[in-house]
C-alpha cells in the first residue's frame, strides 16, 4: 500500500512525531492547492490572451512564470548554500573541530532546509505547470491536434 506520510524518517530513521505529521499532511495540501491554483491561472491568462488575439500577453505571463522560477529557485540554492552540507557525516568534517562545532555546522544545514520549505510551495507547481505546458506545447498538439 501506497503511503504518503510515513511513519518514520527515511533518512535518519526515527520516529516521525503526531505534530511533525500534521505539519507534513499541511505542506502537502497547501502545495497541491498551490500547485491547481498556479496551473489554473496560467491556463486560464494564456486562454485569455489567445482569445483577445493578445501573444505579447501569452508572451509576458510565461516569462513572468520563468522569471518568478529562476528566482525562487536561485533563492532556494543560494540560502540552502546549494546542498553542499547535505550527505556529511561529523566524520568527514575537520578533525581541529570541536564537537560543538561539527553538531552546530550539521545543525545548522537541517534549520536552513526546513526555514526554506516553503519556498517549494511556490517551486514546485511553477515546474509542474512548465512540465504540462511543454507536453501540451511539444507531444499533444503537434501529434492530436496536427
Amino acid at each position: 500500500m501506497l503511503m504518503l506520510m510515513p511513519d518514520r524518517d527515511p533518512r535518519e530513521g526515527k520516529e516521525i512525531s503526531p505534530e511533525k505529521q500534521r505539519q507534513n499532511r499541511r505542506y502537502l495540501l497547501l502545495l497541491i492547492l498551490n500547485t491547481l491554483l498556479f496551473f489554473m491561472l496560467y491556463r486560464i491568462l494564456l486562454a485569455y490572451a489567445e482569445l483577445t488575439d493578445k501573444t505579447f500577453g501569452s508572451f509576458l505571463l510565461m516569462v513572468l512564470y520563468m522569471a518568478l522560477l529562476l528566482g525562487f529557485g536561485l533563492a532556494y540554492l543560494i540560502y540552502n548554500r546549494f546542498f553542499y552540507r547535505s550527505g556529511v557525516t561529523p566524520e568527514q568534517l575537520p578533525a581541529d573541530w570541536s564537537e560543538e562545532q561539527k553538531t552546530d555546522f550539521l545543525e545548522d544545514a537541517r534549520k536552513r532546509v526546513e526555514k526554506s520549505k516553503w519556498m517549494l510551495l511556490i517551486i514546485f507547481p511553477l515546474v509542474f505547470t512548465f512540465f504540462i505546458d511543454a507536453v501540451d506545447l511539444f507531444i499533444i498538439d503537434p501529434f492530436l491536434r496536427g
